[in-house]
């Protein structure tokens, strides 16, 4: 072996070719594991953005958005589809049947609901959304975190969807008040931090839950929990069991307690305390 070798005080012979140096440290194989990853949803050019943000501002000052939020959903989109198009027209805006399909998709999202977030809200794979400013979006998919090929105009229309998440729940975020938690209608767990806070623009976070609830039986499906666990575990959810779940950010303490929840009686009443609601509990008597 060469180590042994090199331990003799003796000169190193000219002919071996020196060991090459060290790479030096420089933090990039972090970015490069989040940078070289599958973007989520289409590649945008500047030129799109530009296009969007002037029909978008013609639209807003053709539109009457009172007698639009009167209308549901899906009238609302036909309303604002038919509006876009005139705009696309009378401003001779080039562009592919395919691109006009995503601007008009893309403003119909930022008048009636999340802007950006969107695409990203409708996708199960995806646990966690991380927003740090207009221009920079990850996701996290299969316990991988992604840059996502996502961004907004400005930080001006990332904190008016802040605004608009938190108010669901009676909330508001701003500078006196900069950091909000709140959930979606989905049940999703939400954070904004606002400025003066966050330096760089309005950061926000969304924990998002599947649609389909884990079991006790699917944690040992995984190989998180042997069986032997998940026969104590439902004893203890069964039992009334005082219980203590701890660990660290997204270690899974929210999926195992709901698992457990799974094993109270549909004739209990169950009391909860959340600070952001979190439990997705099926029994019928639940405050």
């Amino acid at each position: 072996m060469q180590e042994e070798e090199v331990s003799a005080p003796a000169p190193v012979s000219s002919d071996a070719p020196p060991p090459p140096p060290p790479e030096p440290d420089t933090g990039l194989a972090t970015t490069q594991a989040v940078e070289d990853v599958e973007p989520a949803g289409p590649k945008r050019t500047d030129d799109y953005y530009n296009v969007k943000t002037t029909i978008f501002n013609a639209l807003i000052d053709t539109i009457d958005l009172t007698q639009l939020a009167q209308l549901d959903n899906e009238s609302a989109r036909e309303e604002i589809r038919d509006i876009v198009n005139e705009i696309i027209a009378i401003k001779n805006v080039v562009m592919s049947i395919a691109e006009q399909e995503e601007l008009l998709e893309d403003i119909c999202n930022d008048v009636l609901g999340y802007g950006p977030l969107e695409p990203l809200l409708g996708r199960d794979d995806i646990a966690d959304i991380m927003v740090n400013g207009a221009h920079r979006t990850f996701i996290e998919v299969s316990g991988k975190v992604r840059s996502a090929n996502i961004r907004f105009r400005d930080n001006a229309q990332l904190m008016n969807i802040c605004q608009r998440i938190v108010s669901q729940v009676g909330r508001r975020v701003d500078e006196s008040n900069p950091i909000c938690d709140a959930r979606l209608a989905d049940g999703s767990r939400v954070n904004v931090i606002a400025p003066p806070l966050a330096i760089d623009g309005p950061s926000l976070t969304i924990r998002k839950f599947k649609k389909d609830r884990l079991t006790l039986d699917k944690l040992v499906e995984f190989g998180t929990i042997t069986p032997d666990g998940a026969t104590i575990l439902s004893v203890i959810g069964k039992c009334r069991c005082n219980v203590l779940i701890s660990g660290g950010t997204g270690s899974g303490k929210t999926t195992l307690l709901n698992c457990l929840t799974a094993f109270i009686e549909r004739d209990e009443r169950v009391i909860t305390c959340e600070d952001a609601a979190e439990l997705q509990l099926q029994q019928p008597h639940v405050v």
